[in-house]
């Protein structure tokens, strides 16, 4: 079974002082077990903040063995949706929803587990994707 990685997930692989490194390696490596690890191309972008070049972020991701998975017509649409529903009920300043948006509606289209630190980011939008998160091991 193919499992979809939030930003927080890499970034917390790659950071051995992160509070959720160990939990997100240990989970990272049970799921591969049963499928490939993927990301979207906006968590690549995300993650890439932190990287010092192209080559830097492409080894880390080769190194994990991470591979990547197309937005789909259907999960952008799915995404703007979701996010024109946020902003007609909340109506707030909040940023960074659209790529929370992008990154559920493409586990929801491609029916694939979401593996995220931040459960409450797709919840409420996203009822019908499976969520591995940390909040059942973690106090």
């Amino acid at each position: 079974m193919t499992t979809l990685l939030d930003t927080n997930i890499v970034i917390a692989m790659l950071d051995n002082n992160d509070r959720f490194h160990k939990w997100a390696i240990e989970k990272f490596n049970e799921c591969k077990t049963q499928g490939p690890m993927v990301i979207s191309d906006i968590v690549y972008c995300e993650a890439s903040i932190g990287m010092e070049s192209l080559e830097a972020m492409d080894e880390a991701i080769s190194r994990l063995g991470i591979d990547r998975i197309p937005s789909s017509n259907q999960s952008l649409f799915r995404a703007g949706r979701a996010f024109k529903h946020y902003k007609e009920v909340n109506r707030g300043p909040k940023t960074g929803v659209l790529p929370d948006y992008t990154i559920g509606a493409i586990a929801e289209t491609a029916e694939v587990p979401l593996l995220t630190t931040n459960p409450a980011d797709y919840t409420s939008y996203f009822p019908a994707i499976t969520i591995i998160d940390p909040s059942a091991t973690t106090s």
